[in-house]
């Protein structure tokens, strides 16, 4: 199967004309999704949500293939191999812009191919279980079209897993930090660089649907539940006996320091002033580190089952088909 997805030449490894982050073959940036991956493993209890949906859908079988797992997007590979870790009989494939190198640590029952999501998922077949969709929302052109590219490659009854990070802050009591002009009180430097990013992707027409509207509207899928992380940024919150906050909080903070470094050119690029981005840049560096103000960052997680409803192409993908 993952060779079906390597037909097409790699693009620019480095950036792409939508997803403006580096991608895996920046050391840094891989680190960056591995701080990501493990903290929201740690924040959640497990490397998904829908728990319930997720283990009944890829219990063993007896007859017939085993169960079949997509993560798209799957950047250093991680949380594919993670998955065919924890379910060794299921057969999981993760794609993305850049090929994950499979080493002696990949399990036998992972592989990795190429796809840029925007292109449809029609070299995959439609005999998925379930589809993992994490952290790609900046790098989609189009999400009613992903949404329908996944319903038609996962079967009836299977689970589609969403998951995205806002681009917003959140105080220590969970409320959204408001806009706030540099020189006044409440003022944050991270906050203002995060808001940028966000009217910038607005601008060019992404990340401005609601994910559950979207499900809901398609006609292909059941909305099942959803599960809101707000993670630490640095590590100022108190253990539970459930969750280690001050883990969760350090490796958000080196997520989220990286993640907004690596966004400083396109604000640039989108006409932002250079010495501001900067200057803010250097303040949102010293915020991270010290832990002022305290603040959480929001992770979003999503769960929905494939209805019965057969797969129909619209008139623009009738169009495109040879």
């Amino acid at each position: 199967m993952a060779s079906n997805t390597n037909e097409k030449p790699q693009p620019n490894p480095t950036y792409n004309a939508i997803y403006h982050l580096p991608t895996i073959e920046s050391i840094t940036e891989r680190g960056r999704l591995d701080f990501q991956h493990t903290a929201l493993r740690i924040a959640l209890g497990s490397l998904y949500a829908g728990h319930d949906f997720v283990e009944a859908r890829l219990a063993p079988r007896t007859e017939g293939p085993q169960p079949r797992i997509l993560d798209v997007g799957t950047g250093s590979g991680i949380w594919a191999e993670s998955m065919a870790r924890e379910f060794p009989h299921a057969q999981v494939l993760g794609v993305d812009l850049t090929l994950v190198a499979a080493d002696s640590n990949t399990p036998p029952n992972c592989q990795f191919g190429y796809l840029d999501a925007n292109d449809g998922f029609t070299s995959l077949g439609d005999s998925f279980d379930v589809v993992h969709v994490r952290s790609v929302g900046a790098g989609i052109r189009d999400q009613i079209r992903l949404v329908r590219d996944v319903a038609r490659v996962l079967k009836p009854g299977g689970v589609f897993l969403w998951g995205g990070g806002e681009l917003n802050l959140y105080n220590e009591n969970y409320e959204r930090l408001p806009r706030v002009e540099e020189g006044q009180e409440g003022w944050c430097a991270t906050n203002a660089i995060l808001t940028q990013l966000r009217e910038v992707t607005l601008k060019q027409g992404r990340n401005t649907h609601d994910f559950k509207t979207l499900l809901e509207d398609s006609g292909y899928f059941t909305y099942r539940g959803q599960e809101d992380a707000f993670c630490p940024i640095g590590a100022w919150k108190e253990d539970t006996p459930k969750t280690a906050w001050k883990q969760v909080g350090e490796l958000f903070a080196l997520n989220l320091g990286n993640l907004v470094q690596s966004h400083g050119s396109l604000l640039i690029q989108s006409g932002r002033d250079k010495e501001t981005i900067g200057r803010w840049l250097a303040v949102t560096k010293e915020e991270i580190e010290t832990c002022n103000p305290k603040t959480h960052a929001l992770f979003r997680h999503l769960w929905a089952v494939r209805t019965e409803a057969e797969w129909t192409p619209s008139a623009a993908e009738a169009a495109e088909a040879p």
